[in-house]
């Protein structure tokens, strides 16, 4: 078989466990009226994670456990797929997915012997069949703009299915490998206006406004916010923003044990070692690491990252703020990847290293789970399709005591009249 071959010179095997978190999944073929069939997955519309998203049965390897062995496992408690009616093929290249914080690693697997799914009813709303023939039509072609920037490609299945972000990337690397010239030069950027949609606000969806991960904070949409200020922050501007950050940690809804603050040489690295400070007075357990230490002001209490970072209950990110010139690079890269190893929430101060304010994404970005702004609102924070990246979204505006919480979309109806406690 032609792609047993190409998995085989792509020379992909187990992930180590030192990668932090992995997702294994399988990507299942079948043949069927002559032609191959991916079988997948559409996920509850109801659940926190991911919801209505068409995927592959996976989940998480638990320790000790292989990818081909959790692919498995998680196939058959997601779909009943019995693991003696399968062919392991082969692995794709394990990738890391910034926005859900772990790597996905896809097992490839030929079903040998069909029977009967069953698709489990807690997490799978249905199974989907994508034949390769509708994935070659390319009147079934979609773009999806996941940044300010550039699109992905995606498929308008049968029904109201779509196939999409990571799962529609994997896709696309099997087609390359089965189908060479698939494409036959046909850019996404060419596809016409009336092609782009943006699953995530499907309206099919149920839509829930989440509850803030910080408590006893006011709530506004983004109506009418402006820029942050293009002057250097004086000494009394990054000690408020110290309070501020410190503030906000301390309103998370979980109050975290061990806090590791990682500062760069910048503002926000100054902001991050600020709030350290504060933290530290409030009797928080606090490690400052700095990518600069001969940056920061007190850089004795700091430790200059060495290629590893300590376990932690919570991460702040104020390593590049809206400074950002061009794509990631140095020390602060060195901190993204290590951060990829660790489990633990990230807040990012301004916006998360890595993403630019006005571009969006132009290379590797932190994920936050909360992103605190500062004094303003930088474009990229504003952007539908990079808010996986951005987290739970506040505003401290430097003007007055207050952290608020930002929504927009589908929550802003839940906020009526602006301000809200």
């Amino acid at each position: 078989m032609r792609l047993r071959e190409h998995l085989a010179s792509h020379g992909a095997t187990e992930v180590g466990e030192a990668a932090g978190r992995v997702g294994a999944v399988l990507a299942l073929l079948v043949e069927r009226d002559g032609d191959l069939e991916l079988i997948l997955t559409r996920r509850r519309d109801d659940l926190a994670t991911h919801p209505g998203q068409v995927s592959f049965a996976g989940g998480r390897r638990e320790p000790g456990e292989s990818t081909t062995s959790a692919a498995l496992r998680e196939a058959h408690e997601e779909i009943g797929l019995r693991g003696d009616s399968v062919e392991v093929l082969g692995h794709l290249p394990a990738f890391f997915i910034p926005p859900s914080r772990y790597w996905l690693a896809p097992v490839i697997a030929r079903w040998m012997h069909p029977h009967p799914l069953r698709a489990q009813e807690s997490e799978v709303a249905d199974i989907v069949r994508a034949p390769l023939e509708h994935l070659l039509d390319t009147t079934r072609w979609r773009k999806v703009r996941l940044s300010m920037t550039g699109w992905s490609l995606a498929w308008q299945l049968d029904g109201d299915h779509v196939l999409w972000g990571a799962t529609g990337m994997v896709a696309g690397v099997l087609l390359d490998m089965m189908e060479p010239g698939w494409r036959d030069d046909v850019a996404v950027d060419d596809l016409a206006d009336d092609r782009e949609i943006m699953p995530w606000l499907d309206p099919g969806l149920v839509r829930r406004v989440r509850p803030s991960l910080l408590t006893g904070v006011g709530s506004r949409d983004r109506t009418g916010i402006a820029l942050p200020a293009e002057r250097a922050p004086s000494a009394p501007d990054v000690a408020a923003a110290g309070v501020a950050i410190a503030t906000a940690v301390e309103r998370l809804r979980t109050r975290p044990g061990h806090i590791v603050v990682l500062a760069g040489s910048g503002h926000n690295g100054r902001a991050g070692a600020a709030a350290a400070d504060v933290l530290r007075q409030r009797n928080a357990r606090v490690t400052l690491v700095t990518t600069s230490p001969a940056r920061l002001a007190d850089a004795d209490l700091a430790t200059p990252f060495a290629g590893s970072l300590p376990e932690a209950d919570l991460y702040i990110d104020a390593l590049v703020g809206g400074g950002l010139d061009g794509r990631l690079r140095g020390g602060p890269m060195e901190v993204l990847l290590a951060l990829r190893t660790r489990e633990a929430p990230i807040l990012a101060v301004d916006l998360p290293t890595g993403l630019h304010p006005t571009a969006g994404l132009v290379g590797d970005t932190v994920s936050a789970t909360v992103t605190l702004a500062l004094g303003g609102l930088w474009p990229a924070l504003d952007h539908p399709g990079l808010s996986p990246f951005v987290g739970d979204l506040y505003l401290w505006d430097g003007g007055r005591p207050d952290i608020v919480r930002l929504v927009a979309g589908p929550e802003r109806a839940a906020v009526r009249g602006g301000w809200r406690e």
